[in-house]
């Protein structure tokens, strides 16, 4: 019986050692494959809307009116089941982590705007919604053609790297279009990170792979 105690004992501290590692790798493949398929999704939209010549041309890095028809596409593009508008903003887009943890929002505590939860920023922005497969789609800016993705929709954990991702245009020299037409879809941010950075509050973001 005491060997059999201790044979138990030994079990449960293995178990106990192991089981939050593999719980934790579980969720990291799954929210890479997630990741991978808004990517896939979104890619096939964008490709379908540069075939038929309806991708709006930039003027600059702040042209909120392609911006607008940027996300018109996108939103055209994917099955809408619910969409938001300024009053409603957070049933589309659940508070939580923000581009640059909130150090990028345009707004600020005078302007009613929580800096760490408000970005991407409701005030004028184009409407954020839920497609069918519960994904919530937003903005970052009105002006600038950074868009967000947060794979599990309303769900935790709300964070960038993890569930939440961000997509932007490129030319046929894979940089971010700041004037001229998008030739293609890619990342924002292009490498994975192991440490906290502005990007990264919550490592490993694995944004490249």
């Amino acid at each position: 019986m005491a060997e059999l105690l201790v044979t138990l004992g030994i079990t449960g501290i293995v178990a106990a050692l192991t089981i939050p590692t593999l719980i934790n790798k579980y969720q990291e493949e799954q929210f890479k494959t997630a990741y991978k398929k808004a990517y896939s999704d979104l890619q096939q939209v964008i490709m379908l809307s540069l075939a038929y010549n309806e991708m709006p041309y930039r003027s600059s890095a702040n042209d909120m009116q392609a911006t607008i028809k940027e996300f018109e596409k996108i939103t055209a593009g994917l099955i809408v089941s619910k969409q938001c508008n300024e009053s409603n903003f957070y049933e589309c887009w659940a508070k939580g982590d923000t581009v640059c943890g909130g150090a990028c929002s345009s707004g600020n505590a005078e302007d009613g705007i929580d800096m760490e939860n408000g970005a991407p920023n409701p005030s004028g922005s184009p409407q954020p919604f839920l497609d069918l497969s519960g994904r919530s789609w937003a903005v970052y800016e009105k002006t600038h053609n950074i868009y967000l993705v947060d794979t599990n929709g309303l769900s935790g954990p709300n964070l960038f790297g993890k569930d939440r991702w961000m997509f932007t245009f490129a030319d046929e020299n894979n940089n971010r279009v700041i004037t001229g037409y998008p030739k293609k879809l890619k990342p924002y941010v292009g490498m994975d990170m192991t440490t906290v950075t502005a990007f990264c509050k919550h490592p490993p973001c694995y944004y490249k792979t």
